[in-house]
């Protein structure tokens, strides 16, 4: 009785506690920070963005991977959406965006999503044929010492970088996702600054 009352407890206060930051010890990606992979999407076929995974260096640390990340989005406007796979805040957020994206991708926004190995690889690549835009998927050390560096209290978290590569966007210590409204807003402005 005492062993399932425990269980309940910890099972009610995981539901409760939401999608704060999680670990566990998988294997680490691939050290060719310059590939990339494509994932097929009947959307893609039509035309419009697709799925991209693409790798950086397992050796660097949080804040190295971070910035090598940022690297590849110079001159380019860019909303960073940190998640994972076991979040349904995050999965949930995504779906919301989806009504805008489209828009916002063809007026030159790149949506950049990051998660880490607490994210199981094949559920993670499965899901990228719903979420266009860019995907990197970090070691666990690498996923820590981010949340850690930039003061992350759980997730979804967003920022956005301008074309000059600096971040005109953040709600990385407050997280959730803050709307719409205020995601087109803040792409739209960015996008319009030259």
């Amino acid at each position: 009785m005492n062993k399932k009352l425990l269980l309940l407890s910890v099972l009610l206060l995981t539901a409760v506690v939401g999608c704060k930051n999680k670990s566990n010890n998988s294997t680490s990606q691939g050290s060719n920070s310059d590939s990339t992979e494509q994932v097929s999407t009947d959307e893609a076929a039509e035309g419009t963005s697709q799925a991209q995974i693409r790798q950086v260096d397992p050796a660097l640390s949080g804040s190295d991977a971070l910035e090598a990340i940022k690297k590849n989005y110079k001159g380019k406007v860019a909303f960073f959406d940190f998640w994972a796979t076991w979040c349904p805040p995050c999965r949930a957020a995504m779906r919301e965006v989806d009504q805008i994206k489209p828009e916002l991708q063809k007026q030159g926004a790149i949506f950049v999503y990051i998660t880490g190995e607490t994210s199981p690889e094949e559920e993670w690549k499965n899901s990228l044929t719903e979420i266009h835009g860019d995907h990197y998927r970090l070691t666990d050390k690498q996923w820590q010492e981010i949340n850690n560096d930039l003061h992350i209290p759980g997730i979804p978290v967003y920022f956005l970088l301008n074309r000059k590569g600096e971040m005109v966007f953040s709600n990385l210590t407050e997280g959730g996702y803050p709307g719409n409204d205020v995601v087109k807003k803040v792409i739209t402005q960015a996008l319009n600054q030259k």
